[in-house]
């Protein structure tokens, strides 16, 4: 009997990761090739379909992600150097997408390094109860 090989490309063709835009992590600076958890994407980035934003407030799913990238590759940056795990817990504040708030909540997530499918250095970002798929 045949296991299933989990990779980082199974992962995200499965939509167990979101891989992140290339064009947002590279204008953001990002360390790393950076994908995120299904959990973090649908609560920090997605934007539904035909969403309305009656609190006067207007993002979108892609501003959303740079605000998402900007804040962890920010927190990424200031630990560099420190000796930090490859698991490192930051602070990021989003609007729910929920119609009714304006203001943005704080929600802590964590940011893993670890080798990608190729043993290159890839970043996943994901709750602090979330593990790397396996």
């Amino acid at each position: 009997m045949t296991g299933t090989v989990n990779t980082r490309a199974h992962a995200i063709k499965t939509g167990a990761l979101i891989e992140a835009d290339p064009d947002i992590a590279a204008e953001v600076e990002f360390p790393a090739s950076v994908a995120m958890t299904e959990a973090v994407y649908a609560d920090c980035v997605a934007v539904p379909e035909a969403y309305a934003w009656d609190t006067g407030i207007r993002l979108d799913d892609a501003e959303r992600e740079w605000d998402l990238l900007i804040t962890a590759s920010r927190a990424i940056k200031a630990a560099a150097g420190s000796g930090r795990p490859p698991r490192l817990a930051f602070v990021h504040y989003r609007v729910p997408v929920d119609g009714r708030s304006r203001d943005p909540q704080r929600v802590t997530l964590v940011a893993e390094a670890s080798p990608g499918d190729n043993g290159e250095r890839v970043i996943t970002i994901m709750r602090p109860s979330e593990h790397l798929p396996h």
